[in-house]
């Protein structure tokens, strides 16, 4: 997942571009799919709604948990809109909107409203 820290962010980008851009959700996508976990139903309807729509949607792939601390935990993090981050490595893989790059961070440090986990974990 290392190799992920730095690529640039570009809304709706999904990492296939020359310079590798990717956006938040894609993100998400790309992690659980290196850890071999099953991903939630991919809904465009995701960039314009709020995290409590988000929120629910989640619900039907995974469960509300408190604290993330496995891999592949999903965030949603408060931004200008919802954001999705993901856990690893004792930390979170997200978009850093000052950066506008995928940055880790600790997952003490970046404030997250909802997180899931898998229901197959």
């Amino acid at each position: 997942m290392i190799d992920l820290i730095g690529k640039p962010y570009r809304y709706g980008a999904d990492g296939t571009d020359p310079d590798g851009a990717i956006d938040c959700i894609h993100l998400v996508y790309t992690v659980l799919g290196r850890l071999e976990i099953s991903t939630p139903a991919f809904k465009t309807d995701w960039y314009a709604c709020g995290w409590r729509q988000i929120s629910r949607d989640l619900l039907s792939w995974g469960k509300r948990i408190d604290i993330p601390s496995y891999d592949g935990d999903v965030l949603i993090i408060p931004q200008t809109a919802a954001a999705f981050a993901v856990a690893w490595s004792q930390g979170c893989l997200y978009i850093n909107q000052d950066f506008k790059a995928v940055a880790w961070c600790p997952i003490g440090n970046l404030p997250y409203s909802h997180c899931f986990r898998t229901k197959s974990a």
